[in-house]
This record gives C-alpha cells, structure tokens and sequence, in this order.
C-alpha cells in the first residue's frame, strides 16, 4: 500500500526481532487490556513478513513470532512454579522458558505450511486465514490442548460476537484473520469496493446477529444465586490446621444464604476428600433440603475399591440439597494436576509434588447436575477451571442444559494477567451457549455472567465475600451447542483442499524457489 517495509520483514534476525515484537503486542487485544485492533496489526505485520522468505525461514520467523506471543501472554505461570512451588528463581525462569519457546512451535509450524504450499497465485488471504484457524484448532487437543489466547476470545465486547453463538471463537479467529491480511493485500487501485465489501461486511453481519436470542428464559426460571470467594491464602490452604477453618468459613457463608436457589463454593473448597468429610457433606445435603437450596462445591474424590480405578484421585464437583450429581473434571492441567511420567519427574523438583496433583480426568459422558423442586426442574453444566477454556467440550456438555457453573482456584497465578485472560473465556463460553454462567473462585474473580456473555455481578479480586444476583435459566440450543466448531473446520478442510488442488497446476513454475 506503498509503505516499503522489507526493512523489517526481510530475511535475517532483524526481521526475526520485528516479528517478536508484533507477536508480544498480540496478548495486548485480550483482558485485562481489551485493546482488540492490535490484533489487526499483529496479523498484518506477520502476514507481510512471510512474503519474501523461504519455507524454512518462514518457520524460523513464525517461531519468534510465536515467542513473543506466549512470552507476553502466558509466561504468568511462572508464578505458580517460583512463587507457590518453592522452584528456585533461575529454574523457574527456565522452565517457564522451555514453555513458551515450546508453544511458538505452533506458529512455526504454521508459517511453515503457509509459505510451503500457497503461491500469490492461490488467494494467500484465503489460504492464511484457513492454516491459521486449524493450527488453533490444532492447539485445543494435541498432547492434551492449550486453548489459550485465541484469537476470537477477544472479541467477546466487540462487533463480531454476533458469531459466538453460530460459529464459535474459530470462525471469530477465521474472520479476524482474513480482515487483516485484506488490508495488506487487496489490490485497493484495481478493486477497492470488493475489497472494502469483504472487509466491512463480516463486521456489519456480526452487529446484526448480536440482538438474536438464540435461547430462552424457562417459564418460572429466575432463580436466586449466591457465589462464595473465600480468598484463602494458596501457601495455607492445604495446611492441616487449616482444614476446619476453612470448612467452618464456608459453613457460615451458607448459613447466611439459605435462601438462595444455588449456592456455589470454589474449586477443592473443601480441603479434604469426600470420604473424610461424610458427617459434614451429610449436614449440608439436609440443610439444603430444608431451605430448598442446592449447594454445589468443588472436593476432591477418591474412588473406592468396588469402583473402575480404586484409589484414584479426581477434581470433582459434588452437588447437594436440591441438586444431586458428582461430576470429575475432564481437561487436567499438566504438571499441575497430573505430572506425565510421575516416575521421571517426582522427587525432583518441589514444582512436581504440589499438593493434589495426581488426578485422573474424568469420564466424557458424565450426566450434567440435576436440580429439582416444586417448582423449577433443570439441568446445571459443571466445568472445573480448566474445563471452561475447551469451546467445543463445553457446547457439547452445555446442550439442553439451564446453567452453567464454573469453580476455580486461580491463586496459582496470584496478581498476574492470567486470571483475567480466563474470566474472559469463560464469558465468551457463555455467549457461545446463549446460558448464564455462574462463577465461583477462591480468590476471583467471581461473578455471575449473562447469556450474552455481560458481566451481571462480579466481586473484587483478592477479597472474601459472597455475590448474591439474580439468574435465569434458559431453554433451547444455539446452532453452536448443536454443531460445535464442526462446519468452520469442514469449510476450512474444504478450502485447504481445493486451494492445494489449485496450486497443483502451478507447482512446478511458480515454487520452484521455494523448495528449500
């Protein structure tokens, strides 16, 4: 567009450095900043760096560029390895290194795939925007997944959220994407209205989706909620003399709330596991009966000997009073929650003996909760803190229920970035799934959010106390609980094909230079 920047995209480690500081502005469009338009910049500059390099280059400079996206945007889990594992400084450092520098291998291998199979001859906008959606996707299963900072989950305030309920954040991401490269790569002189058309009209369709009610509230479905934030300190919380503290503050915290319809307590709330606390799960199972409450809370569960794995530990979910169900989360974070190869790694480093990091994910086809009374019967879809940032595992779980409940103990990651990237993701999965969502943390941010994604109540981070606010259960399906991510991938596999099929009549003249 007439603006020469091969000084910053050519080949060589200045171009490398540029392409590092375009991907550390990227974590910039999400919480707790929100500035969303850097994303268009982020994607424009490592678009046009690409044009000029082979495809090897191209996978060292989509790996800087990676770098610089998860340096600046998940390197807050250095907290939970330096400051509550007790791992030396230097090591943490390290460790939290070999984690981002392991993640920008996405990248690398998505500009790699980019620059090795599409010529300026197979629509290169089409193409990037496809490789770049399914490298996302890639990311949410391979080895486990790390669904984090997608590019759709920072537009939850902004005009494309209409597509949330449709598409989900891939298609947001594919959208995004393409909008980018548009502006660096439309011949504007020859074109410019069907290029003005492409880039405004995805943006002008999300606006008019954003008032559709795809779901809808139950006859008799406003229900009274109450969240406990109990803010215990994560160095005390697995203290032994710490246990009927904290069973006594969540006690009292309920006694004072009977009168709500839920009652939800944080993640491992209870410190100890579900056989060890009968007596007293028994007294909250009858005191919710007696007020007609339910209290959820999340425990940690030990299957017994007559059950599938005797012994093994779960993060669970139990649900009492009014609602009965016990759910055990499914997405386990590593190394935090399981340790792969425990025999490896045990003994080494405090970092790999953190308390309750031995678990076993749960089943896939676990029932959502179920809560009845006289007057309002419905199912409550539980996720545990990392479960919430799955889209596609929480529309398949969230289909025909009323409300969706999420626990979490984000202490790990103490007053960095990180616990406000994930209360946006969970506000983007309730706009997804047209339901309430009903969050409750040790620390926060706990909140009640709406089903289009708006925050209805929240509480301060870093402070005990109980959120009361009035929630409504919804009836009905959006088309991306029945359909999940399946139709953008198709499209995006669909278009990948017929795009490689195209550059098949041109290999041979057209990349021969790009064999390297």
């Amino acid at each position: 567009m007439g603006f020469d920047t091969k000084w910053m995209t050519g080949p060589g480690y200045l171009g490398h450095f540029f392409a590092l500081i375009a991907g550390a502005l990227l974590p910039f469009s999400f919480a707790p900043y929100n500035f969303w338009p850097v994303q268009i910049l982020s994607i424009a500059f490592i678009y046009v760096a690409l044009k000029s390099l082979t495809p090897k280059q191209a996978l060292w400079r989509g790996w800087w560029y990676g770098l610089g996206v998860f340096a600046s945007g998940v390197s807050w889990v250095y907290v939970s390895i330096h400051v509550y594992s007790h791992t030396p400084m230097v090591l943490a450092f390290l460790m939290t290194l070999f984690f981002v520098a392991g993640l920008a291998w996405f990248f690398a291998l998505m500009t790699y795939s980019f620059q090795k199979w599409f010529s300026q001859k197979t629509l290169p906008l089409l193409g990037f925007a496809i490789i770049w959606t399914l490298f996302e996707w890639l990311r949410s299963w391979f080895l486990g997944g790390f669904p984090w900072l997608y590019l759709g989950d920072a537009h939850i305030d902004s005009w494309l959220a209409g597509f949330a309920p449709v598409f989900g954040v891939y298609g947001m991401g594919f959208i995004l994407v393409l909008s980018s490269t548009l502006l660096m790569d439309w011949q504007w002189k020859q074109a410019y209205r069907p290029g003005i058309a492409l880039l405004v009209s995805p943006w002008l369709i999300g606006l008019a989706l954003t008032p559709i009610q795809w779901t809808t509230p139950a006859e008799n479905g406003e229900i009274e909620v109450a969240a406990i934030q109990g803010n215990i300190a994560q160095e005390r919380k697995w203290l032994p003399e710490e246990i009927y503290p904290t069973l006594e503050k969540y006690r009292v915290a309920s006694e004072e709330n009977w009168q709500a319809d839920v009652i939800l307590w944080p993640e491992t709330a209870i410190t100890v596991l579900h056989h060890q606390a009968k007596e007293y799960l028994k007294y909250l199972n009858e005191q919710g009966k007696k007020h007609q409450s339910s209290v959820i809370t999340g425990i940690p569960y030990q299957q017994g000997q007559e059950e599938v794995h005797p012994g093994a530990y779960h993060n669970s979910i139990l649900a009492l009073g009014e609602s009965s169900g016990l759910y055990h989360k499914q997405k386990l974070v590593p190394f935090g929650e399981y340790v792969p190869l425990p025999q490896s790694w045990r003994g080494l480093l405090g970092f790999f003996n953190i308390p309750m990091s031995d678990f076993l994910p749960g089943e896939s086809d676990q029932a959502p909760l179920q809560v009845a009374n006289d007057d309002l019967q419905y199912q409550i879809a539980p996720f545990i803190c990392y479960d919430i940032v799955y889209p596609d595992h929480v529309a398949g779980f969230a289909k025909d229920t009323g409300l969706l409940v999420t626990i979490s103990n984000d202490a790990w990651f103490g007053h960095s970035i990180g616990p406000l990237q994930h209360f946006d993701i969970a506000r983007m999965r309730a706009l997804e799934n047209g339901r309430y969502l009903l969050r409750s943390t040790n620390t926060g941010i706990t909140a009640l959010i709406n089903h289009k994604g708006q925050v209805v109540e929240r509480l301060p981070q870093f402070e005990y106390g109980i959120l009361k606010a009035q929630a409504q259960v919804m009836t009905g399906n959006t088309p991306f609980n029945i359909w999940g991510s399946w139709p953008v991938l198709i499209l995006c596999f669909g278009g990948l094909a017929m795009l490689l099929l195209r550059e098949s009549r041109y290999w041979p003249s057209t990349n021969s230079q790009q064999t390297q």
